[in-house]
């Protein structure tokens, strides 16, 4: 069954106005970064110039495809880092110098509504919305808020288990089928000194700790846990958030990473397995195609679908995406939309595809261009891992904060031995408190 059959993408939030500092009440029209001339500004965390990031590339092709398409409208780039680009935005627009066109990932969709940085696009996407139907496999529901749609997704991703092939079989190992496999496994390239860590997971504070977060979420599902109940108070604190630790700190005990990833953020990561350093990990399908650009890595990097407790039974995967916003200072919305339009094309989708991107479009993956792709095939078996054992990410308007306290859990309970249990009610009940 499919993610949008099965379950309703839930509303996405990262930073809370409030911990950045920043000013929540946005102003709109009429003063955006754009000279009003047809000029339109997209603010995004891809980097157009970058020569490892296939998806910069990607980007740039289709912004230039645009602009050459028509001649009444210029779309120009600025590239803001990932961690930066949602207060920027929100403080930006609060000037009246927002973008007209904006990235956003769908968990920070939230933030940007409550700020009032990104507009309805009902007026706009009405006959587009009509005419892609069930076509998208990121449902609707999870970038709509208030009965208004307020961005279109262009990208879905899952997190995967990447392995260097070359390694495993030059020390006769298989592909891990189990969380027990993986443990054993990434404790014993470790150790033959096939790689410098056997199973990179980054439990560095930096970025809020979203990739030790990445890895906690679907362990306690594996579990049969939850992070939130429905009423929004935590849920990780109970028996199957304890066992997520628990396992953690069994790949430590066996080897599988060391005290180095302390200072592992997933851009730390993802730059190890590029330089040859990381064994295996567990990241985004999004970045395999970067991590695939270091000197002799290429098809030696595979992946699969994280295994869980059971043979042939994975994780589940939580979902999410990139998305498309036209931002509230935008001078001509009209415009944006046009743009927007271009961009989530099965064209654009394709072009993107080849970058490694999963197409939110399912007629993508049935076209003949797609067909020619030579990562056709992975990327229909990410879908399907999607389509299968998609789940949607739990949601907070203050998930970020929860998110610094949890990887703070991992940091404690991992290396200094504390009580699991002890340390997740600790959280819990300061996230629970803080709702009141």
């Amino acid at each position: 069954m499919s993610v949008s059959r099965r379950a309703t993408l839930l509303r996405r939030a990262a930073v809370a106005a409030a911990a950045l500092g920043l000013i929540a009440a946005c102003g709109s029209g009429g003063g955006s970064t754009s000279s009003g001339d047809g000029r339109l500004e997209l603010w995004t965390f891809l980097d157009p110039n970058s020569p490892d990031d296939p998806r910069g590339q990607a980007l740039r092709t289709v912004v230039d495809g645009f602009n050459e398409s028509q001649d009444e409208v210029e779309v120009t780039i600025r590239n803001i880092n990932y961690a930066k680009i949602d207060s920027e935005v929100v403080r930006a627009t609060a000037s009246g110098q927002g973008p007209d066109l904006v990235n956003v990932y769908s968990a920070q969709l939230a933030t940007h509504v409550d700020a009032g940085t990104v507009l309805p696009l009902d007026d706009y996407a009405a006959d587009y919305l009509a005419q892609i139907g069930d076509d998208l496999i990121f449902p609707l529901e999870g970038v709509r808020f208030g009965g208004s749609v307020m961005s279109i997704p262009w990208e879905t991703r899952a997190w995967l288990l990447w392995y260097r092939k070359d390694l495993l079989d030059a020390a006769g190992l298989p592909v891990p089928a189990t969380l027990d496999e993986l443990a054993s496994t990434a404790g014993a390239l470790a150790a033959s000194g096939a790689a410098q860590t056997g199973l990179a997971i980054g439990f560095s504070d930096q970025g809020l700790g979203a990739d030790f977060v990445e890895k906690f979420i679907p362990l306690t599902w594996g579990f049969g846990g939850e992070i939130l109940d429905e009423d929004g108070t935590a849920a990780f604190d109970d028996d199957a958030g304890v066992q997520a630790l628990e396992y953690l700190r069994r790949l430590h005990e066996a080897g599988a990473f060391g005290d180095e990833v302390l200072n592992m953020a997933a851009d730390d990561v993802i730059q190890s397995v590029t330089a040859g350093t990381v064994a295996m990990a567990i990241e985004g399908s999004y970045r395999v195609g970067a991590a695939r650009s270091g000197e002799g890595i290429g098809e030696n990097l595979q992946t699969v679908p994280v295994p869980s407790r059971t043979p042939g039974e994975p994780l589940p995967t939580a979902v999410a995406g990139q998305t498309m916003a036209i931002g509230a200072n935008a001078d001509d919305p009209e415009a944006a939309w046009t743009f927007i339009e271009y961009y989530t094309s099965e064209e654009s989708q394709a072009l993107f595809a080849e970058a490694g991107v999963l197409p939110v479009r399912a007629s993508v993956y049935d076209t003949p261009e797609f067909d020619a792709l030579p990562n056709a095939d992975e990327l229909r078996s990410w879908r399907d891992y999607v389509v299968d054992h998609g789940r949607p990410q739990p949601v907070s308007s203050r998930f970020n904060e929860l998110s610094a306290a949890l990887v703070g859990v991992g940091q404690q309970t991992v290396f200094r031995d504390e009580d699991p249990r002890e340390a997740l009610t600790g959280v819990a009940e300061q996230y629970d408190s803080a709702a009141r």
